[in-house]
């Protein structure tokens, strides 16, 4: 029984005597990350390196480690990132003299290197901002943003007005203004009964189809009745030159009978042509509700009319 004792007694005795070994696991493990990231760094593997030291400083903040890490990230062309590792060692009274002087110097490069843009916003703006996927806060809209030398897509929302979307190309020191421009959304005009505009059914889709066609066909009456009217006007020049005292002689029968059939071919033509404009014209301006267009200021009216070689119509609007 007293040999268990003792056993116990020894391994409490080195628990409580010796507590940092308890805890010293953390330590080999963050000290084998930083040696890959400068096995990494020295080979030019940045983004392994960048790796390595994120994971030594979760398991140990060291600001060593830091000005490490903002070295890579410099070399990786993320300046922005690079100048908050700096910043975040120099909060460290760990450092040396030597090592917070240089690390300032660094950052002083740094923030002359690192471009920004700038936003010109709209008078009164109240919506939101994105650079890439990052929403900045309301304070960065109104002084220049920091960003990464490379391409970055802006955009912005606001209630009521479309979204506005620009890519915008920047080199280090750059110093850019990016103007955003917000237009509004068209709104929806209600009807005289309270109905959208754009839910209101169409009424006279129909009929100004069928006056269109109406049209159609009038303009295709008026130039056949053109085209046979100057037909049997000619054929009818040359019975006269034919014929003696309006005496024709037999032989010019046909000759009469095909300018005869002309002048009805130009006859129907043009009345055609007139009762097609006069309908279309009449569909496109009653909007399908027949001829009754009356208001109680003025009334619509109109005519067809058809001449011995044209057609059209009158009417008072």
């Amino acid at each position: 029984m007293l040999p268990r004792v003792a056993l116990c007694s020894v391994l409490a005795a080195g628990l409580v005597t010796s507590p940092g070994s308890v805890f010293a696991k953390g330590a080999p493990s963050a000290k084998q990350a930083e040696k890959d990231g400068q096995k990494a760094e020295k080979q030019g593997k940045w983004e392994d390196a960048k790796a390595a030291y994120e994971k030594a400083l979760e398991l140990d903040d060291k600001p060593d480690t830091r000005l490490r890490l903002a070295a890579v990230e410099d070399k990786l062309g993320r300046l922005v990132e690079a100048a908050a590792h700096l910043k975040k060692a120099l909060e460290s009274k760990k450092l040396s003299g030597a090592q917070t002087a240089k690390a300032k110097t660094q950052l002083k490069g740094l923030e002359k290197r690192i471009p920004t843009l700038t936003f010109d916003l709209p008078k009164g703006f109240g919506g939101t901002v994105k650079l890439d996927d990052r929403e900045l806060a309301a304070g960065e809209l109104g002084s220049p943003v920091p960003a990464n030398p490379g391409k970055h897509e802006v955009k912005a929302e606001a209630e009521g007005m479309k979204p506005f979307t620009e890519s915008v190309e920047l080199a280090e020191k750059d110093k850019k203004n990016l103007s955003v421009l917000m237009t509004e959304l068209p709104k929806e005009e209600p009807t005289s009964d309270g109905e959208p505009e754009k839910d209101k059914p169409t009424k006279s889709g129909g009929s100004n189809t069928l006056a269109y066609v109406a049209l159609g066909v009038g303009v295709v009456g008026v130039g056949v009745g053109s085209f046979m009217g100057l037909q049997a006007k000619s054929t009818k020049s040359e019975i006269d030159d034919k014929c003696k005292n309006g005496v024709c002689p037999e032989g010019e029968r046909d000759l009469y009978d095909k300018g005869k059939s002309q002048a009805d071919i130009a006859t129907v033509g043009f009345i055609v042509g007139a009762v097609g404009i006069g309908a279309g014209t009449v569909l496109l301006l009653t909007g399908g509700k027949g001829g009754k267009v009356e208001s109680k200021s003025s009334a619509r009216r109109v005519v067809p009319y058809v001449g011995p070689a044209h057609a059209g119509v009158y009417g008072q609007f």
